[in-house]
């Protein structure tokens, strides 16, 4: 039998220009530990081969390729191209159906085999890719501060096997930075603002590429504080009256963060209505009442109105000092005067009414009078700088020197002060009721 030498050698070419091609059945070249893969663009060379990528540490070949015939056993040569020849050189050789080679370092690598009566040839790129990161942070201040990714790693590249010119391959890197699980950005570089006011760790992870993966850590220790308060009073709520009434004494409740305790400023403001009273002239001559400089004060308001209070904190570094302001998101509301008295009562001993009680709120002062039907005076109470406590005091028991008065209809005089600058009088019949 004879053969057309021309056919044959277009074979033979057509198989090797199909050498960067895998197949996945019969005679092919491939990795199957590979964490990623993609093809070349030489600028000159003919054709395109496979480059893939394996993760490790700095310094590790960890590359692996794996030839397969279409089932008979052939002769696998394997050869590395050397970039400063530009030729390929032995590398090592296996006879069998498949042939696996491990530890690779970066490079190309050709196997060849004849299989079947044709010549194949097949070639592939090996990359050992890693990745060293590192966290760093600059330009902390008050306001904001800066996240510094820092990455080192392979240097991917591979060479024209035409003219042996290198090609650089980007690595692509990607960035996540993230604060307790909290994604806080995806650029090498990023400014946080406001910062935190308590120390905080943020994770760097850094993916090239090829899929490779590392991370790392760094510390941000906090310069700012955070300012933040409560208040509460011992003052007995009623369940009529939505508001306290005064004088009501308040203990402010520190709940700042990372501030400085000699560095607490409290600014507790004019009553509203004042200051709109004043706005409304035009001028504010000074919209605080008082300036605290303790941690936890206390303070006593003394009069009916709607009152702000504003905390400033402060944390003192080296070179500035940061401070943050908190508000009061409602207003400390101290009710009106109000003066009321019930209009019978049963002093029989029961636990029920058993007393003429006089309901007040926010007096500064107070002149309660009982009279019976003939102007006498059975019952006085008279006090000034009044406060909460004092109702019960100012009750009458319907006893008049001890004894238990008659009962009928009673005569009552009410003339207060209130805390808000307003007189209460009043005037009334009460009935003692056995």
């Amino acid at each position: 039998m004879k053969y057309n030498s021309g056919v044959i050698g277009s074979v033979i070419l057509f198989v090797i220009l199909l050498s960067s091609i895998q197949f996945v059945d019969g005679q092919s070249l491939t990795s199957t530990t590979s964490s990623f893969s993609e093809q070349t663009s030489y600028p000159v060379f003919a054709g395109k081969d496979f480059i893939y990528y394996f993760c490790g540490s700095s310094g590790h070949q960890s590359g692996s390729l794996y030839a397969a015939s279409s089932g008979q056993p052939v002769t696998f040569t394997w050869e590395k191209f050397t970039p400063v020849s530009g030729a390929f050189s032995y590398y090592s050789n296996e006879t069998g159906t498949t042939s696996r080679l491990s530890g690779l370092g970066d490079g190309c690598y050709r196997v060849s085999f004849r299989d079947n009566g044709v010549d194949y040839q097949f070639r592939a790129w090996i990359m050992n890719g890693w990745i060293t990161p590192v966290a760093t942070i600059t330009d902390s201040n008050c306001q904001s501060f800066t996240l510094h990714g820092i990455v080192t790693g392979a240097d991917y590249s591979y060479s024209d096997l035409a003219t042996n010119q290198p090609v650089s391959v980007n690595p692509g890197y990607k960035y996540i930075w993230e604060s307790n699980t909290i994604l806080m950005a995806t650029i090498q570089n990023p400014v946080i603002n406001r910062p935190p006011s308590i120390n905080t760790i943020y994770q760097l992870q850094v993916t090239d590429r090829a899929g490779c993966t590392e991370s790392t850590q760094v510390s941000y220790e906090s310069i700012v504080p955070k300012a933040q308060f409560s208040w509460k009073t011992d003052q007995p709520s009623e369940a009529q009256f939505t508001n306290y009434q005064a004088p009501l004494p308040v203990q402010f409740v520190n709940e700042s963060v990372n501030g400085d305790v000699d560095k607490y400023e409290w600014m507790l403001f004019k009553e509203k209505s004042a200051l709109e009273k004043e706005g409304a002239t035009g001028v504010i001559k000074d919209s605080i009442m008082e300036t605290i400089y303790l941690e936890n004060p206390a303070y006593t308001y003394n009069y009916t109105g709607s009152y702000m209070v504003k905390l400033v904190a402060a944390k003192q570094s080296t070179g500035f000092t940061c401070r943050d302001t908190f508000y009061l998101k409602n207003y400390i509301v101290i009710d009106t005067s109000l003066v009321k008295v019930a209009p019978a009562f049963t002093p029989n001993g029961d636990g029920i009414n058993d007393m003429l009680i006089i309901r007040t709120r926010s007096l500064q002062s107070l002149d309660f009078q009982v009279f019976n039907r003939w102007g006498r005076i059975v019952h006085r109470f008279r006090k000034s700088g009044y406060t909460p406590g004092d109702s019960e005091l100012a009750a009458w028991d319907g006893k008049i020197n001890g004894k238990l008065a008659s009962p009928g209809v009673y005569f009552y005089v009410v003339d207060a002060q209130g805390r808000d600058g307003k007189r209460r009088r009043k005037k009334g019949y009460v009935e003692l009721i056995w």
